[in-house]
Order: structure tokens, then C-alpha cells, then sequence
């Protein structure tokens, strides 16, 4: 059983994290270059009050300067509870980040969280600005929306995030500026209204970020230089991850439960309401035969499955969950005339004959291509994956799903400090890298419902893009999707010590 339950929530997360340096307190600055009638005054105010953000060296706030990727990370990570008393940086894959760069902290932690993925060729390019685009999609996903952004899909990789932060009114006292670069004034004002959006519509300043020292010298730590303009933001799609569910704070939930709050957040009062569907492309063939209908409660599923250990390794039982459902809510991703729900059926159920092979038990969550967790709500389907997994005493938890959002390649997900699921999500990561020749996005932590709420090593596995020509083209393929399937069960069977 996974040890990795004691992260707080976001917003006890936030509030523990912008508690004051013991007996420090970080002075609100007053910016000689920043009116009090600027749209942007009460976000700088408020952020400078807590140490998010701090004026350049010589004392302003320098409101239309450009802000780096390298900044933007600082702020963010500073806005969402870094603390550098805590947090040790992870190796990240960037080549142009050293270990002694000034923001490695803060990049580490954003991608750690999956709210940044560098460029295919591993590069982060940190001096370069950040773009309207990028900061909406990284605010989307640090706030908890992330996920709900996939079903709003738009002519452009950042159609969704734009969507739904208009929806949620992050975009409050913005000027819209698709394909330039973000100014500081935009940054402070986006931050800003994801912070009073996370904390269900209040702003608190009676609280200081916790910084390191570098941090409250105004800045002196940042470069001076002019940062190089990126010649087109087109060329940046692939440079942040969606992010599925870190932090579903926002997320809608039940009135029974809350399965879909973030890992580190307690309840809010905010709620974000259950999206619309998903409608499939109609380009997309329908199915020879009717839907089935929603699947019957897992008492139907056999019970009092033995726990797996070292001596009782025949008897492992192991869930395969198809992501998402036929139809109704909680349908997924869709593109390149490709359906998430689908894709992910077609991986699984070459799953699970390659898993009984080897004399393991196998349940799916979803029996058919045709079944529906639930046609509730998107949190009433989670519930049900991860109820299934727990009352049948589960060894493993494995959830199949398509990425979307602009970029290529492959990634892992595990609970945050679960060693076990990182065990099992690097061995499925490897062999999938290494047998379907995606790009490697790498093994990342998430708060997602269905890892975080299941009671055993728990692992998400975003198999590729669907909305990316070159990965759809791999997931549409049967000879590919057995690919997929063998380097999923290769890596259950190496992480349990079977031969595969």
C-alpha cells in the first residue's frame, strides 16, 4: 500500500507555504511605475505584499517588460507553495538548465508538477520570454483546470486553456495578446486571479510567501539582459504539458464525497461545475453495435481478492482501466478522427490477455468499448474506477489514457511520493519509449482521483498525443496499440518480479 498520503491540499498547502519566515516579514512595495488606476494595481499590490513577486533593481515594478520563463517559473512555483526550505529540486531533462542557475529550484518545481514540459530537444530555454499563451496554460493548470480545458477543444493548441480561463474569469482585468509575449503586469494580474480563484473568490494577503534569500533582494538574481524574442510562438506548442490533475481543487465533486479535490487541498467553497461532454468528431466511424448500458456495481466483481506480496504472486489481481467512457460524460480527448474513450479500450483489452498469460488476475473497469463508469458526472466515473480497485483488494492500479494539448510524446504519472508507483511508472515508461519510439515526456506526480483515491501502487499512463498527427497516427494503428500493451505489461511484470 502506498505510504505517499500525508500531502496536504492546496490551499492548506498555500496557506502553510505563505506563512512568514519566522519572525520576518516581507514588506509591501508602493512602485513608483505602477498608478493606483491601473487595472493591474491591486494584483502587484497584493503579490508584492506576499512576496510573490518583487520590483527589478532599480525599485520599479516595471510593468511592460517582458518576463522570462526562468521568472515566470519563480513566480508561479512561489504563488502555488515552493518553499525552499522543503522542497529539494529533481533532476529535470533540460540541457540548458544547470544545477547552479539561479531558478533551477523553481523550474524543477513547476515541472515536477507537471505545470512545464521543455522543448523536444530537451531545452528549456529559460532566458526567452514566456508568451500570453503559455502563461494562460500554466495558470489553467496550476489552478486545477487543466483537465476541463481538454474538453474544449479549438482550432489551436491553447484553444481550450483559453476557453476555460475566460470561463473561470481568469482573464479578469487582462488584455487578450494571443502570439506576444507576456509583460510582467499581465503575469502579476493572471497569477493573481488564480490565487483568489483557488481560494473560492478571496484574496489573503495577511500572509508572506516563504523565500529564500536570493529571492528578497529585488530580483538581483534575475538576469538583466534583454531576453531574446522567440521568432514564433507556434514553434513553442510543445513546450508545456497538459497537466492533468495535480490539483483538481476545481474539479467537480459529489455531495457525498470529495474525489475530485486536489491532493493537496481540503474542500473550497468554489467549485468548478461539471463540463459538457465531450462530442466525438463526426468523421470518427460509429460502432457496428449499440451502446451497452452503464456498467453494473462492482459487487458483481469478485471480492476478497488476497493483497499481493512476495510469497503470493500467482494470486495478483490487477486493474486495467480503460480511461474515460463511450458516451454521456467523461468521454475524453478527441483528434485526428481519433477518440480517447476508444484508443484507450483497444491498449487495454491487449492488456489484459498478456497479463492472465502470466497468471495474473485481471478487472477492467470497463468491460466493453461500449460501457460507461458512470453518466453521472465525470467525478461519479473516477469514484467508480477507484471504488472498483478498492473493494476487491487490487495489487495494482494501471489507468490508460491519450494526451492533448499541443505536443508530442509520452508520460507516466504516479501518486506525489508514492516510491512504488514511480517504480511501476518508470518500468511502463521505459518500455514504451523504448518499443513504440515516442518521445520521452518522462516519469512525473499528479494528484489525479484515480491515484490518488486508489489504496494501492497507482499508475497513469498518458500513452501519447491524440491531437498530434505523428502520435495519432501510432495510436490509431492496431500493430502499435499491441506495442503499447506488451511495454504495459512488461513493466507490471518486471515491477513484480514475474518474467515476462
Amino acid at each position: 500500500m502506498r505510504n505517499a498520503k500525508t500531502i496536504t491540499a492546496l490551499a492548506l498547502v498555500l496557506s502553510l507555504l505563505i506563512v512568514a519566515l519566522s519572525g520576518t516579514t516581507v514588506l509591501a512595495r508602493e512602485f513608483s511605475d505602477v498608478p493606483i488606476t491601473a487595472s493591474y494595481y491591486t494584483a502587484v499590490d497584493k503579490l508584492s505584499n506576499i512576496g510573490v513577486i518583487q520590483g527589478r533593481e532599480d525599485g520599479n515594478f516595471a510593468p511592460n517588460a517582458q518576463t522570462t520563463r526562468a521568472e515566470f517559473c519563480a513566480f508561479l512555483s512561489r504563488a502555488t507553495g515552493y518553499n525552499d526550505d522543503y522542497y529539494q529540486a529533481s533532476t529535470t531533462p533540460f540541457t540548458d538548465v544547470s544545477s547552479d542557475y539561479w531558478a533551477n529550484n523553481y523550474i524543477s518545481y513547476c515541472y515536477d508538477r507537471g505545470y512545464i514540459n521543455g522543448h523536444l530537444d530537451n531545452t528549456f530555454a529559460p532566458a526567452d520570454p514566456v508568451t500570453y499563451e503559455q502563461v494562460v496554460k500554466m495558470v489553467v493548470c496550476s489552478s486545477g483546470a487543466g483537465d476541463d480545458s481538454l474538453r474544449s477543444v479549438g482550432p489551436y493548441w491553447y484553444s481550450g486553456y483559453l476557453a476555460v480561463a475566460e470561463k473561470y474569469g481568469l482573464l479578469e482585468d487582462t488584455t487578450k495578446a494571443v502570439g506576444k509575449d507576456a509583460n510582467r503586469a499581465f503575469v502579476a494580474q493572471m497569477i493573481y486571479n488564480s490565487l483568489s480563484f483557488i481560494n473560492g473568490g478571496e484574496f489573503d494577503d495577511s500572509y508572506t510567501v516563504a523565500t529564500d534569500a536570493a529571492d528578497l533582494s529585488n530580483n538581483a538574481a534575475y538576469p538583466t539582459a534583454e531576453p531574446q524574442v522567440q521568432a514564433d510562438d507556434a514553434a513553442d506548442e510543445e513546450l508545456f504539458a497538459v497537466t492533468a490533475e495535480p490539483k483538481p481543487t476545481l474539479a467537480p465533486q459529489p455531495a457525498s464525497a470529495a474525489e475530485e479535490q486536489s491532493v493537496k487541498a481540503t474542500p473550497l467553497p468554489t467549485r468548478i461545475p461539471t463540463p459538457e461532454p465531450t462530442t466525438a468528431p463526426t468523421a470518427v466511424p460509429a460502432p457496428t453495435k449499440a451502446p451497452a448500458a452503464t456498467m453494473a456495481p462492482s459487487a458483481a466483481v469478485p471480492v476478497n481478492v488476497p493483497v499481493w506480496n512476495s510469497a503470493y504472486k500467482p494470486g495478483v489481481t490487477i486493474v486495467i482501466d480503460p480511461g474515460h467512457n463511450y458516451s454521456g460524460v467523461d468521454t475524453g480527448a478527441t483528434g485526428n478522427n481519433l477518440r480517447e474513450q476508444d484508443i484507450t479500450w483497444y491498449i487495454a483489452e491487449k492488456v489484459k490477455p498478456l497479463l492472465e498469460a502470466r497468471g495474473f488476475n485481471v478487472v477492467m473497469t470497463r468491460n466493453s468499448i461500449y460501457d460507461n463508469c458512470s453518466t453521472e458526472s465525470t467525478s461519479a466515473s473516477l469514484a467508480y474506477r477507484y471504488n472498483l480497485a478498492n473493494s476487491i483488494n487490487a495489487s495494482l492500479f494501471v489507468s490508460i489514457h491519450c494526451n492533448a494539448g499541443g505536443s508530442e510524446g509520452t508520460e507516466t504519472y504516479c501518486y506525489y511520493n508514492s516510491a512504488e508507483g514511480r517504480e511501476l511508472a518508470g518500468n511502463i515508461q521505459r518500455y514504451i519509449i523504448s518499443s513504440v519510439g515516442t518521445s520521452n515526456r518522462g516519469v512525473k506526480e499528479a494528484g489525479f482521483a484515480v491515484i490518488k483515491n486508489t489504496s494501492m501502487p497507482a499508475v497513469l499512463v498518458e500513452t501519447a498525443f491524440i491531437d498530434s498527427a505523428s502520435d495519432a497516427a501510432k495510436l490509431g494503428d492496431s500493430a502499435y496499440q499491441q506495442l503499447y500493451a506488451e511495454s504495459i505489461t512488461h513493466g507490471i511484470c518486471d515491477y513484480l518480479g514475474v518474467a515476462y
